[in-house]
């Protein structure tokens, strides 16, 4: 009985925090750059890593073909921080507090201790 309503609990967890991407509501806040979560966090890095390649050599080369480079670098940094999945964060740290309360509330023989 315990477990169904642990599993209650994580399903009320989703439905609350995961925002950016479900495919099983077909939800994709992405516009498909990402298919999962792992794919997202590796985006963004490399949206920040290319940014601060391009931040580091602006002033490194007397010919640039771009116009407004720090208006360029400044929006896809905007980009990079609508994509950061905020609320699937919560829902980790929820998550992980709700598995504590059910590894504190097993008795210690389950616990191993």
């Amino acid at each position: 009985m315990k477990n169904k309503n642990f599993i209650k609990q994580l399903h009320k967890l989703k439905r609350t925090h995961i925002e950016m991407i479900d495919p099983n509501q077909g939800i994709n806040m992405t516009c498909g750059l990402a298919s999962n979560y792992s794919e997202l966090i590796n985006l963004i890095a490399d949206l920040l890593k290319t940014s601060k390649k391009a931040l580091d050599g602006l002033h490194v080369s007397e010919e640039t073909y771009i116009t407004d480079p720090e208006y360029n670098i400044a929006d896809v940094i905007g980009i990079v921080i609508k994509l950061l999945p905020f609320s699937e964060m919560k829902f980790i740290d929820e998550v992980i507090s709700l598995l504590h309360e059910k590894e504190e509330n097993k008795p210690r023989a389950e616990r191993g201790l």
